[in-house]
C-alpha cells in the first residue's frame, strides 16, 4: 500500500482498517488502537476474523476477497484486543482509484453508548413488570412467610431464577433460619429437604448481610456457604440479596439458577429493588403488629392478674376496678358501682396527704409519678403496694397497684445491696479482680476478662499463683514484688498473645502486717495493637513522603537540565527559521513555502516559551527568583505585550481591546511582570479564541489593577483555584496542550512581586482573570515567597 495512502488514513481520526484482494489488513490507524486497543503491528498480515469474528457486513465469509463497492454501515460485532465483543457501526468503502485499485476501507464508529441505553431500557421494562407483579402480590400477602413466597416466586418466573429460599436473621442476627422456599423443578426435591432442615451460624460480616452477592458459578466462589451442595444439584448460578428494614436487615434472599448467570449489573440491580420492596413490606407488616399490640395490650392488661387497675375522676372515686385489684383489697364489683370506693377510704390517714399532693401534681402537669404506699382491704389491715398513676385527661386517673407483701420481709439491707451492685459491675466490666495471701494462694478471683484467659469467676480460688502461671514467667515476677508488699503498675504479657495492665495493691490486717495482695488487671491487647499498627503506618507515610519529596527533587532537577539543554539548539533552529524566512518572502514563487516556515516558526515559538515555563519552575522549585526592581509602567508595558499578540489575534479571529485611563507606574520587575502579562494574553487567546479579549488598566489608591476578560469556554467552580496549581489543567491535554504551568508561574510571579491574582468564571461565557499589585512594588527586605507547598 502506498506511502500517501497510509497517511490520508493516519490523519483521520476515525478508527480505520485497509485490506487486501485476498482479505488481509494492510493498515490499521491510531483511531483503531484507541477504540479496540490492537496496534498496528499486532494486525499486519492477519485476516479480517481477527477484528471481525463473523466476517465483514455484507460480504459472505465465503468469498475469498472483498468485493471493491461501497455498502451502507451495518450493526456488527467485533473482538477487542482483551477478548470482549463489542457493537460498532461498520461502513465498506473502496478506495478511489490509482494503483491501490481493490483496496477496501473499513471504518468503525463505537455504539457502545447506544448498547448501554438499550441495556437500560430493556433493565427498566424488566423492574416494571417484576414491579407490577409484587405490587399484586403484596397487596394480599398476610404474613411474611406468604409475602416471602410469593417474592421468589416472581423472581422465579419472571427472572428465570430455578429456586430461591427466604432465609431469616434470628438469634441477636447471628443465624439464618429458612422460611420459605419456592422452586418449578420437581427433580430438586431432595435439595428442598435439606434446605428446610439446616440453619446457619453467621460469621462477623456475614456474605450478603449488608450488600448482595451475585456468582456466575457457586461451585467455585466461597461466599456462598452452600456453593458446593448447589452444584451438585446442578445449581450454578446465584445470588444472595439483603432484606433491609428500617432498624436491621430482616433477612437474605437466596436465589439459584442452573444455568450460569451472565448479567451480574442487572441482576444485583432488580436483586436489590426487591430485597427493599420486601424489606419495607416486613417493616409495614411489623408497624401493623404493633399497633395491634398496643390497642390490644391494655385490656390485656387490665384483665391479667399481674396488677391491680383502677381509674378515679377529679373528686377521686374509683370509676372502675379490675378483678385483681378488687381480689387482693377484698372488694366486689357492687362496691364500685354504689361509689363507696375512693381514695380516702383507700388510703391510712397517715398516707392521705402524700397520696393528695401526688394527685394534685398528676392532674395539674400530666407527669407519672409512682411511690410505695399502703392501701386499706375491706377488712380494715393494710397491704404494701407499689402505686403509680397517669393521667387520662379531664381529671380522670388511671392507677395501677403492685402488691409487695411476698417481697417487704425479704429486703437486703444497705451493705447487701452495696455488695451485689460492686458484683455485678465487675463482673460485666473487661477486667479480672483477684487477691493473693501471704503465700499466693488465690482468695478473689472475679471479672467479666476471665473469660479471655480461659477461666470462669471463682475456679481458681484455693489455687498457687505460682502453679497456675507457672509457663508465664514475668507474671511470677510481678506476683513475688506484690508479695513482698511493693504497690505498682506491671505490664504482662501472656504467651497466648494476651496483653494484661495490672495495679498491684498490698493487703494488710487489723495489725498492719502484709497479709498478701490485691491485684486489678485489665486487658489492653486491642489498645496496644492499635497503637502499633498506627505508628507503623505512621512510619511507612513518612517513608513515603519522604520518597515522594526525593522523585519531585529529580523530577525538577531533570526538568531543570532538559531545559538548560534544550536552549541551544532551539535557539540555533530559530534563527535557521528566520533566514529561511526571510529568503523565502523575497521570492515571489516560494509563498506556500513561506507560509509553512511562518507555521514552523510559531510552533517554534510555542516550544520556546513552554521551555522557558520549564526553566522558570525549576528557578521557582530551587529558590532562585531574583526581582530586578525599577521603574515600570504597566498601561505601557501591556500595550507592547498586545501588539505582539496582534497577529496570533487576527489567525484566531479575535478582536483585543485596551481599556487604559492613562500611565499606572510602579516599582517591579520588567522582565518578569512583561511574562506575567504575556501569560494572561496567551491563556485568554487560546480558551477564547474567536471571541473578543478585552484588558484594563488603572490604578486604586496605591493598587495597579489589572483586568483580562474572554469570552471563551469559561471555568468550573471546582477549578477555580486549582488552575493555578502546578502541572494542573482544567480541560484536556489532547485539545490544548500545554504543561499547565502557565498560571502557576503567574501566581508566583504576581506573589513574589506582592501582589495577588485570582479569576472569576461562569462555564461557557469566559473568564477574567483579575491582576493586584502594589504601586511601591513588594516590601523591602523581603525575599519571594517559597513555591507552594506540597507534592505536585
Amino acid at each position: 500500500m502506498d506511502i500517501d495512502v497510509r497517511r490520508v488514513l493516519d490523519s483521520l481520526g476515525d478508527p480505520l482498517l485497509a485490506l487486501d484482494r485476498s482479505a488481509r489488513i494492510v493498515h490499521a490507524n491510531a483511531g483503531l488502537k484507541e477504540l479496540l486497543g490492537w496496534s498496528r503491528l499486532e494486525l499486519l498480515g492477519r485476516p479480517i476474523t481477527t477484528v471481525f469474528p463473523g466476517g465483514l457486513p455484507g460480504w459472505p465469509r465465503e468469498e475469498p476477497a472483498p468485493r471493491p463497492m461501497s455498502a451502507p454501515p451495518q450493526r456488527v460485532g467485533v473482538l477487542a484486543h482483551d477478548g470482549h465483543l463489542r457493537e460498532v457501526e461498520a461502513r465498506l468503502s473502496p478506495w478511489p482509484g490509482g494503483g491501490n485499485e481493490g483496496l477496501l476501507i473499513v471504518s468503525l464508529r463505537s455504539l457502545d453508548a447506544q448498547v448501554e441505553l438499550e441495556r437500560q431500557l430493556r433493565l427498566s421494562q424488566r423492574v416494571q413488570v417484576l414491579d407490577a407483579a409484587l405490587t399484586q402480590v403484596f397487596s394480599s400477602a398476610s404474613d411474611e412467610e406468604e409475602a416471602a413466597y410469593a417474592v421468589l416466586r416472581a423472581c422465579g418466573e419472571l427472572e428465570g431464577w430455578t429456586l430461591g429460599t427466604y432465609w431469616r436473621l434470628e438469634r441477636g442476627d447471628s443465624v439464618l433460619v429458612p422460611v420459605t422456599l419456592w422452586t418449578a423443578d420437581e427433580a430438586l426435591g431432595g435439595f428442598v429437604h435439606d434446605t428446610l432442615q439446616r440453619t446457619f451460624a453467621l460469621p462477623e460480616r456475614p456474605p450478603g448481610q449488608r450488600e448482595s452477592v451475585w456468582s456466575q458459578d457457586v461451585a467455585r466462589d466461597v461466599r456462598f456457604p452452600r456453593g458446593d451442595v448447589s452444584a451438585q444439584a446442578g445449581l450454578r448460578g446465584g445470588l444472595i440479596v439483603p432484606v433491609p428494614g428500617g432498624n436491621r436487615v430482616h433477612g437474605v434472599l437466596e436465589l439459584l439458577s442452573r444455568a450460569p448467570r451472565e448479567d451480574r449489573e442487572a441482576d444485583e440491580t432488580l436483586g436489590n429493588g426487591v430485597g427493599l420492596y420486601f424489606g419495607r413490606i416486613l417493616d409495614r407488616m411489623l408497624q401493623l403488629d404493633l399497633e395491634h399490640a398496643r390497642v390490644e395490650a391494655p385490656r390485656s392488661l387490665w384483665d391479667s392478674d399481674l396488677l391491680g387497675l383502677f381509674t378515679s375522676d377529679a373528686q377521686g372515686r374509683l370509676l372502675d376496678a379490675n378483678p385483681t385489684l378488687l381480689r387482693m383489697l377484698g372488694y366486689s364489683r357492687r362496691d364500685v358501682r354504689e361509689e363507696r370506693l375512693t381514695w380516702s377510704t383507700l388510703t391510712p390517714p397517715r398516707e392521705r396527704a402524700v397520696t393528695e399532693s401526688a394527685l394534685r401534681r398528676l392532674r395539674a402537669d400530666g407527669s407519672f409519678h409512682s411511690f410505695e404506699g399502703t392501701l386499706l382491704r375491706e377488712n380494715g389491715g393494710g397491704m404494701p403496694v407499689l402505686l403509680g398513676s397517669t393521667g387520662l385527661g379531664e381529671g380522670r386517673v388511671v392507677t395501677f397497684a403492685l402488691d409487695l407483701s411476698d417481697w417487704k420481709p425479704a429486703e437486703a439491707s444497705p451493705e447487701q445491696e452495696v455488695d451485689a451492685r460492686l458484683h455485678s459491675l465487675i463482673a460485666h466490666a473487661p477486667v479480672v479482680l483477684f487477691s493473693l495471701d501471704r503465700d499466693g494462694i488465690v482468695t478473689l478471683s472475679e471479672g467479666h476478662g476471665l473469660e479471655t484467659m480461659g477461666f470462669k469467676p471463682g475456679q481458681v480460688v484455693g489455687m498457687s499463683v505460682f502453679d497456675l502461671y507457672r509457663a508465664e514467667p514475668s507474671v511470677l515476677t510481678h506476683a513475688r514484688r506484690a508479695l513482698a508488699g511493693e504497690e505498682f503498675l506491671s505490664m504482662e504479657t501472656l504467651s497466648n498473645g494476651m496483653l494484661y495492665e495490672t495495679h498491684w495493691v498490698p493487703l494488710r490486717d487489723p495489725e498492719g502486717r502484709l497479709a498478701g495482695t490485691l491485684g486489678l488487671a485489665v486487658d489492653v491487647t486491642q489498645r496496644e495493637h492499635e497503637a502499633r499498627w498506627r505508628a507503623r503506618l505512621f512510619s511507612e507515610a513518612q517513608e513515603a513522603r519522604a520518597e515522594a519529596e526525593r522523585m519531585v527533587r529529580l523530577r525538577d532537577e531533570f526538568l531543570s537540565v532538559a531545559s538548560h539543554e534544550l536552549k541551544t539548539p532551539l535557539t540555533s533552529l530559530s534563527l535557521q527559521l528566520h533566514t529561511l524566512l526571510k529568503r523565502a518572502r523575497t521570492r515571489p514563487g516560494d509563498a506556500e513555502l513561506a507560509q509553512r516556515l511562518e507555521k514552523a516558526q510559531r510552533q517554534l515559538h510555542k516550544l520556546a516559551r513552554m521551555m522557558d515555563e520549564l526553566l522558570d519552575v525549576s528557578r521557582l522549585a530551587e529558590g532562585r527568583l531574583r526581582l530586578e526592581l525599577c521603574d515600570v509602567d504597566l498601561e505601557q508595558l501591556v500595550r507592547e505585550v498586545m501588539e505582539r499578540f496582534q497577529e496570533e489575534a487576527l489567525r484566531t479571529g479575535s478582536r483585543l481591546e485596551l481599556r487604559a485611563e492613562g500611565p499606572v507606574v510602579g516599582r517591579w520587575d520588567r522582565t518578569k511582570l512583561e511574562q506575567v502579562v504575556t501569560n494572561l494574553m496567551t491563556n485568554a487567546l487560546k480558551y477564547g479564541a474567536g471571541a473578543p479579549v478585552e484588558v484594563r488598566v488603572h490604578s486604586s489608591g496605591a493598587l495597579a489593577l489589572l483586568e483580562v476578560t474572554d469570552h471563551g469556554i469559561g471555568i468550573a467552580p471546582e477549578n477555580l483555584e486549582r488552575i493555578f496549581g502546578k502541572f494542573e489543567r482544567a480541560v484536556s491535554v489532547r485539545q490544548y496542550g500545554g504543561f499547565g504551568l502557565g498560571l502557576y508561574i503567574v501566581r508566583q510571579l504576581v506573589e513574589a512581586m506582592g501582589g495577588g491574582v485570582n479569576v472569576e468564571s461562569t462555564p461557557g461565557a469566559g473568564a477574567t482573570f483579575h491582576l493586584v499589585l502594589p504601586l511601591a512594588g513588594p516590601e523591602r527586605g523581603l525575599e519571594p515567597p517559597p513555591p507552594q507547598a506540597g507534592l505536585h
